[in-house]
């Protein structure tokens, strides 16, 4: 069962644009050790025809798809300020998605940032810098309901037509966001340490 343990890791949450944005929430996970996951998880996702990456990515995929409810993992070291604001940026703000391209932003994607920089489209791909790396020792859980119209926007917009996305198309149950977070944070302690 899910209980709080240790309140050291404390990340506050803002959201700018709650339109777009009407339910956000984190938590924090310290001490983690990234590795390839147990035999039981590969085959899992395997065998629903998903490559498995490490531990934490398999953990979200693996409840993404139990739940229908989309999480993604940050490295909390990488979140400048101890803060997580949701908010759009102005139109053409560069920036370097998980493959490694720079993409022009519109203002109408709603970006997941620190106080320094973005880290992540909200809903649609992660950002180069702020994702879980194999040093990765603490992350930061996040579960949210994004506007369906918005995230489709962006998914279109930069051609990046991922599961989360996909799933926030189609709306996900708000009233589960924090269920399946508790559910996470349980699995990524058990296999995780």
């Amino acid at each position: 069962a899910f209980k709080v343990q240790d309140q050291g890791l404390q990340i506050a949450v803002s959201i700018k644009d709650p339109k777009e944005c009407l339910r956000y929430a984190g938590v924090s996970v310290t001490g983690v050790t990234i590795s390839e996951s147990p035999k039981w998880l590969k085959d899992r996702l395997l065998s629903i025809g998903i490559r498995p990456i490490n531990n934490i990515v398999d953990i979200t995929n693996f409840v993404l798809h139990e739940t229908g409810q989309p999480l993604h993992a940050f490295d909390a070291d990488a979140i400048t300020g101890r803060q997580v604001i949701v908010q759009t940026l102005p139109a053409q703000t560069p920036f370097i998605t998980l493959d490694g391209k720079e993409r022009k932003l519109s203002n109408e994607d709603l970006m997941i940032c620190n106080t320094e920089k973005p880290m992540c489209i909200g809903g649609v791909f992660g950002g180069l810098h702020s994702g879980v790396t194999a040093t990765t020792k603490n992350i930061f859980l996040e579960s949210a309901w994004f506007n369906p119209i918005n995230i489709r926007k962006s998914s279109v917009k930069h051609g990046l037509r991922t599961d989360a996305a996909t799933r926030f198309e189609k709306g996900v149950d708000i009233s589960n966001t924090v269920n399946v977070l508790k559910r996470a944070a349980t699995m990524i302690k058990e296999i995780a340490g």
